[in-house]
């Protein structure tokens, strides 16, 4: 059994190992959740345990404040993006309900955690500039199969502006190579087509002549150390942050991509319209979030002012 550990209110210690274990199993059979999200959780679940670990490698959670809980997620806003603090902050608030229900800790501290304001709510998108997505790109080693796969990754979400989940799950069958388009399972179960543009198919083309072709898995974007198994979410998230730091460019994480190709539309003289084509948004309120980066984009979706006709 590992040395580190979880001390409930009855003095027994579990090691982390076991809590995550248990807290897996609860996420698959209980809340039947996705494989990539329970993966997800779990690695930001054990971020948290360790952190909050008041000798090495245990933490008494009965002793946890909700100050502290609270604290954990706050500390984190100006290193994560929303959506990614969004996420932190479900998870710890899943497991802290489980292990309440385990008995690990007699108080309920979900409620500690509280509500992660997105760019929904009023902050502004954050994309890269022309240059620093310049960066970017050229930090993957195109020599090896690692880096050839990452390039294909980062030209995808900074050119077409996939979520990491929706590359992730992106599928040899979804690629219509003689037509020059794609469909992704977008958010909600939709399908998206979207065209492919020469350098993205290009890269793809490179990296797929380069990965394991005698694997099991239709997926197209494959981890490279170990068996070749399909990309998590989070993996594609750690590529793009890996990456990020690599060309100095500092935390960085997918769905900035996502913002950066809503702006390279509008740069290129899109319109808002387009933006929202290319995101598979559901409605114009959703796109009108990437109002900041061009007003002159608002006009395509102001309806005419009505004029005085005399008529009451």
């Amino acid at each position: 059994m590992s040395g580190e550990g979880v001390e409930g209110p009855d003095g027994r210690r579990v090691s982390v190992e076991e809590a995550l274990r248990e807290f897996g199993d609860f996420l698959t059979v209980g809340k039947a959740v996705a494989v990539s999200t329970r993966e997800c959780y779990l690695r930001h679940v054990r971020t948290f345990l360790s952190e909050l670990a008041n000798r090495p490698g245990v933490v008494d959670l009965q002793a946890v404040s909700a100050v502290r809980v609270r604290s954990y997620v706050t500390d984190r806003a100006d290193r994560y993006a929303p959506e990614s603090l969004k996420l932190i902050a479900t998870a710890v608030r899943s497991f802290l309900r489980f292990a309440w229900m385990s008995g690990w800790t007699d108080s309920d501290l979900t409620g500690a955690v509280g509500t992660v304001v997105t760019h929904r709510s009023g902050k502004l998108p954050e994309a890269l500039t022309a240059e620093q997505l310049r960066r970017l790109l050229a930090s993957p080693d195109r020599r090896t199969l690692t880096g050839v796969r990452d390039y294909a990754l980062l030209l995808l979400l900074s050119r077409l502006g996939l979520r990491a989940g929706e590359a992730a799950g992106l599928r040899l069958d979804d690629i219509d190579w003689h037509a020059g388009t794609f469909t992704a399972t977008v958010k909600g179960g939709g399908r998206l087509t979207l065209p492919i543009p020469h350098d993205v198919g290009q890269a793809l083309v490179d990296y797929l002549q380069r990965r394991a072709t005698t694997v099991g898995y239709r997926e197209v974007f494959l981890q490279v150390r170990g068996e070749p198994k399909p990309m998590t979410r989070c993996a594609v998230t750690e590529v793009v942050s890996r990456h990020a730091a690599a060309a100095g460019l500092g935390t960085v994480h997918a769905h900035r991509l996502r913002h950066s190709a809503a702006r390279a539309v509008l740069a290129a003289g899109g319109t808002l319209v387009e933006v929202g084509e290319l995101l598979g948004h559901s409605t114009a309120q959703v796109t009108m979030t990437y109002a900041s980066f061009d007003l002159n984009s608002l006009a395509v979706l102001a309806r005419p002012w009505p004029t005085e006709t005399g008529d009451d």
